[in-house]
């Protein structure tokens, strides 16, 4: 059951009926054979395999992903024979039934692995630990540990960690399966289980372990429901009851913490399923049930159930590999693809409307964050916008998601600055454009106007508030003459004078301090106290700007701010507070400014500094 395609015996022809009996046999005395699987690996149920002669640039055998000296967290990497400045990862997982420790030498070289080479991405096939080694959730820990290690070691192996994706035959395909329905989740309760699904193994326990994209090959999916269909006959224990040492009729909730199935949300990444309907391994119901549930949750996804496909034999032609690269090109091509790219952050936000990160095709270079549903907006209840510019100018908001997705969901249409970052990981290409805000601004009135635009109508183009931390706040202080902007918020930042201009990073705007007099909006300084590197510079702002409203609020915790925490942390809460008292009219927002005894001034660890000008707004 759900075996591997090679291992010691991936060199020999067997007949069907004799596999059949070996099969039989593997199961009724699974503790033997499980141990011989240590050793290399059980033979392929899903077609033996010789061994292939694959074409590539550059190969690694036996990388250790762990950090520690077994070879059952040992990878093999896979660089396609045109050699590029990086490329997009698939890490492909052999089938065994769980039983094997060391299979990555027959993991669908021939097949899976070579159309994936062919096709210009990288290919990871990592070892895991068996159900000898250890219990669930070992298993899944091993893989996110690949996943982080991917992330970690990018620039060594030319990883492009934008894109992602897990593979796997059989219970390979299980664990590819699982990686994508778990992505983004560290920990949960299953009835009675409570399950830590990602592990501290290895050196990148601070990368991220979510996946862009599954391919499922024949996986056992719902480990509930094994006898869906027709198929051999495994004996008193199966490979499930191994793994989780226990009975299905004696822990339930156990199997269903085994199984992808139990695990789909809408918030899931792409995955494509291949099943042979005369599978008697792995029934193909498995598949089935699989796409009926990501179908029903809105989760994008194909399935391709072969008439005449056993477990592996007879699924691997050239129509299917095909069918699996144009699908992860799909994912991948987003906007190219006609597709634009979306993410789901922090299961949409805390706030009354849950938000949505996308990208828009006709507003290149930028990232939208808004409400999912926007019916309960139009010209009775509109949106707001806030036109955000990134830290270290950079053209993506990867470190700002939480904080903007939080305020998206209290009602705000958030246009940042950059690429629509569908990871955690730092984005390191070319700085942004002081003129992407500009763009933004006008792009959002353009489609407030137009019948045809999703938009029309629905968005207040006179409440516009253009924020920006660090670079991004220097951006913002550029732009801040256009009439067209009605709050400025400047986060973690200020204008350069002569004195200090040296301390700046290369490609950052530098408009003198004679710039702060076209500002014509309230405008608030949010610092990170005075060990922020910008708190001089921003407070020297605040205390030149004496012709409009202006306050500064300082929270003792640096440059970095609080934006990567949980929904933003602190600075989220004022934030959000000054954009529902200026864009919104909100006299309870309004209370965290206004009067000597103010919220803010009482919230621990705050300070707020008011000009004259300031106790004017109402």
């Amino acid at each position: 059951m759900y075996a591997s395609t090679g291992g010691n015996l991936n060199n020999t022809t067997i007949k069907p009926i004799i596999m059949k009996k070996i099969l039989l046999s593997m199961f009724v005395a699974s503790s033997t054979l499980a141990a011989t699987a240590q050793q290399g690996g059980f033979g392929g149920f899903g077609g033996f395999q010789q061994q292939a002669k694959l074409e590539t640039s550059q190969e690694w055998k036996d990388v250790n992903y762990a950090g520690d000296d077994k070879a059952f967290h040992t990878c093999d990497i896979y660089l396609p024979k045109q050699e590029k400045a990086s490329y997009p990862v698939v890490i492909h997982i052999y089938g065994s039934a769980w039983f094997s420790n060391n299979s990555k030498g027959a993991a669908d070289l021939g097949t899976i692995v070579k159309a994936l080479l062919d096709a210009g991405y990288a290919v990871v096939c990592p070892n895991h630990r068996s159900s000898m080694d250890a219990k669930w959730p070992a298993q899944i820990h091993d893989i996110r540990a690949v996943i982080r290690f991917v992330r970690g070691e990018a620039a060594k192996y030319k990883f492009d960690t934008s894109f992602i994706a897990t593979s796997g035959f059989s219970s390979g395909g299980h664990l590819a399966s699982t990686a994508a329905t778990t992505s983004g989740t560290k920990q949960t309760k299953v009835g009675t289980v409570d399950i830590d699904l990602e592990g501290n193994l290895g050196n990148y326990t601070n990368q991220s372990s979510t996946v862009n994209a599954a391919c499922d090959w024949s996986g056992p999916v719902d480990l509930t429901a094994m006898d869906c269909g027709e198929g051999m006959k495994m004996g008193e224990n199966s490979p499930e009851d191994v793994l989780l040492d226990s009975k299905l009729a004696k822990e339930p909730d156990k199997y269903k913490s085994l199984s992808a199935t139990y695990y789909v949300d809408k918030n899931d990444p792409p995955v494509i399923i291949f099943h042979g309907e005369k599978d008697n391994v792995v029934p193909c119901c498995q598949g089935k049930m699989f796409f009926e549930k990501l179908q029903d949750a809105g989760v994008k996804s194909e399935a391709t159930f072969v008439p005449e496909g056993g477990h592996g034999m007879g699924m691997y032609g050239e129509e299917n590999l095909k069918k699996m690269v144009n699908f992860l090109n799909s994912v991948r091509g987003g906007a190219a693809a006609g597709e634009p790219k979306s993410r789901i952050i922090e299961d949409g936000g805390t706030g009354a409307y849950k938000a949505i990160m996308k990208e828009e095709p006709t507003l290149p270079e930028h990232t939208v964050i808004l409400p999912q549903d926007l019916k309960p907006f139009g010209p009775n209840k509109k949106l707001p916008v806030l036109v955000w510019g990134n830290g270290a100018c950079t053209n993506s908001p990867w470190e700002h998601i939480n904080f903007l997705n939080e305020i998206a969901s209290n009602g705000y249409i958030v246009l940042a600055t950059g690429f629509i970052p569908m990871d955690d990981q730092p984005y390191r290409g070319p700085m942004s454009r002081t003129e992407q805000q500009i763009e933004s601004i006008d792009w959002i009135i353009a489609q407030n106007s137009d019948p045809n635009s999703p938009y029309y109508n629905k968005v207040d183009v006179n409440a516009i508030c253009v924020a920006g931390m660090s670079c991004g706040g220097l951006q913002t202080l550029f732009n801040c003459a256009d009439k067209r902007i009605s709050s400025l918020m400047i986060c973690n930042s200020g204008l350069f004078n002569q004195q200090n201009a040296g301390q700046a990073v290369g490609g950052m705007p530098m408009p003198p301090k004679e710039k702060l007099n076209e500002i014509h909006t309230p405008i608030m300084y949010l610092l990170g106290g005075e060990s922020d590197i910008a708190y001089g510079n921003g407070m020297d702002d605040f205390h030149r700007i004496s012709h409009v409203p202006a306050c500064a609020a300082n929270f003792p915790v640096g440059h970095g701010g609080t934006y990567r925490q949980p929904h933003g942390g602190e600075f989220t809460v004022v934030a959000l507070a000054w954009l529902d008292w200026q864009l919104k009219g909100d006299k309870k927002a309004a209370k965290m400014f206004v009067g000597k005894d103010c919220d803010l001034s009482k919230r621990k660890d705050w300070t707020i500094e008011k000009n004259e000008l300031f106790g004017k707004l109402k």
